[in-house]
């Protein structure tokens, strides 16, 4: 089944590039702003897409002796880079579009610009179509909420494509759309960025520690030092304690086995633990 989800969001992942690269490049061509912005936050789209697609299947590396958790951060890196370029991007669009409203230079989309769009709302519509027809067959959860994503999508192709008609009447609805378009993407790519970034700083929950030293106290085990590393798709804790010196090796390991499984269970954000055992 899983093999079967990947499938379609592999095709959604290319349908989507192909919307971003054609609504950059020619907004860039001729002259369209508006489409411009709208291919970025198609790029936004399409790094969601990926990350679905690489989090489901067996793309990602096993550990090994570099990287003993994973390489899980790999998906973070590349969402930090597209973050920056999506602010870059999103700034130089403001600033162009400011200045040529400044200096009273507010031109009308060309009306081929009205046959990009066409494309494009062909290609999210069959996106749209393909990811519904997935859900249909597979009963994915994730296929149904991109399924709406496109939906969303869709009528944010028809509506760029309402601005384009518009501003033959009133030029400036352009610019504002691009304006506001670019504020949205500027708030999605400091969220990325944020997020990502987090990760990659090993920014980790301080109240993990906490919980985990009060689970210790309740199985009778001394904790004398908690380290938590964030691995990207949850975090690691190694952990040094002391059991009761009473207890035989077997009792020993067992109690420790006992505490792991609820620490797992308590703080479900922690994918691995690992405990040292002190000699009393």
């Amino acid at each position: 089944m899983r093999r079967e989800v990947r499938k379609y969001l592999k095709t959604a992942v290319l349908l989507a590039s192909a919307v971003s690269l054609i609504e950059i490049t020619l907004g860039l061509i001729m002259g369209v702003p508006v489409l411009t912005a709208d291919g970025l936050h198609t790029m936004l789209d399409v790094l969601v897409l990926t990350s679905l697609y690489i989090g489901l299947g067996p793309v990602l590396k096993p550990p090994d002796l570099d990287h003993p958790y994973g390489h899980y951060k790999y998906r973070y890196l590349s969402m930090y880079t597209v973050a920056i370029v999506i602010i870059g991007a999103s700034l130089w669009l403001v600033a162009e579009t400011a200045i040529n409203v400044a200096r009273g230079i507010m031109e009308r989309a060309p009306l081929s610009s009205i046959f990009v769009i066409a494309v494009v709302v062909g290609l999210v519509f069959s996106r749209m179509l393909l990811l519904r027809a997935g859900y249909g067959k597979t009963h994915d959860l994730i296929l149904n909420l991109e399924f709406k994503h496109a939906l969303a999508d869709l009528m944010d192709s028809l509506l760029i494509a309402a601005t384009i008609v518009a501003s033959e009447f009133i030029p400036i609805i352009q610019p504002i759309a691009v304006f506001a378009i670019a504020a949205y993407l500027m708030y999605l790519g400091y969220r990325y960025f944020r997020e990502s970034v987090s990760v990659l700083l090993d920014q980790v929950n301080p109240d993990i520690a906490g919980e985990v030293y009060n689970i210790a106290r309740e199985h009778n085990i001394v904790v004398s030092s908690v380290r938590v590393k964030n691995i990207g798709n949850g975090y690691a804790v190694d952990i040094i304690a002391r059991v009761p010196g009473w207890l035989s090796v077997e009792e020993a390991h067992e109690l420790i086995d006992r505490f792991e499984d609820e620490v797992a269970r308590r703080v479900p954000s922690v994918i691995s633990v690992n405990t040292h055992i002190e000699p009393q």
